[in-house]
Formats: structure tokens, sequence, C-alpha cells
């Protein structure tokens, strides 16, 4: 199965490959390593096995149909640089939630400079 945004997601069993189309995408998978390094231990982020130039590998999780605005709000509490507007957390497709049910953010590679880019 595929996605198409900024960036390819190639969905396969177990793990996701999400290769940028554009500078965007790029940005998306190198701010997903830096959260993923800064914040690993104390968000709920989909684990990040790999990334080389913006090509990240996570593993898979299980889409939800509904995202509660406590856990947007929650990860936005742990995770200063989700401070910003434009952000798409509220999305559901951004989520998954894991083999006990806690909810996952899938897609963290957004900055408040990356946003800026979509309104240009």
């Amino acid at each position: 199965m595929f996605r198409i945004s900024t960036r390819l997601a190639i969905l396969l069993q177990g793990i996701v490959i999400k290769i940028p189309l554009e500078h965007k995408g790029m940005l998306q998978g190198i701010n997903e390593k830096m959260i993923w390094k800064k914040y690993k231990d104390v968000a709920p982020l989909a684990e990040l096995k790999w990334e080389f130039l913006g090509i990240i590998i996570q593993k898979r999780y299980k889409h939800v149909d509904y995202i509660p605005m406590e856990e947007v709000d929650r990860i936005k509490a742990i995770i200063p640089e989700f401070q910003f507007e434009n952000g798409d957390l509220w999305n559901y497709e951004n989520w998954g939630v894991d083999e006990e049910g806690n909810y996952i953010l899938l897609d963290y590679g957004n900055s408040e400079y990356v946003a800026s880019l979509y309104k240009k």
C-alpha cells in the first residue's frame, strides 16, 4: 500500500518506508530523526529504525480513526518544537496505536519552518 504527500510512504508488514518527493519531504525526514533522538524516551513516537538523507524507515502501527485532542495537547506539552499553529498533529491519519492500545504519533517530521513552506 502507498500514501503520497511530500513523501511516498510504502506500507509493508511491520515497517513503513518514507521517501521524500520534494525538499519539504526531505526536511520532514531529517526532522523526524532529530525529534526521535531527542524525545524517544519520553514521547509516544513511532519507532525510527533508520534515516539517511531524509529517507525514513519506521515501525508500522495500527492506524486509528480518531485522535482525542488530549493526546495532541499531551504531545505538544512534551515536545516544545510542536508549539506552532500550522501543524497537522490533529490529523488522525498521523496517529496509530501500539500493541497495548497506546496512541503513537506516526508522522512527526513537521516543524514551524516546514509548515511555513506550505503557505508559499
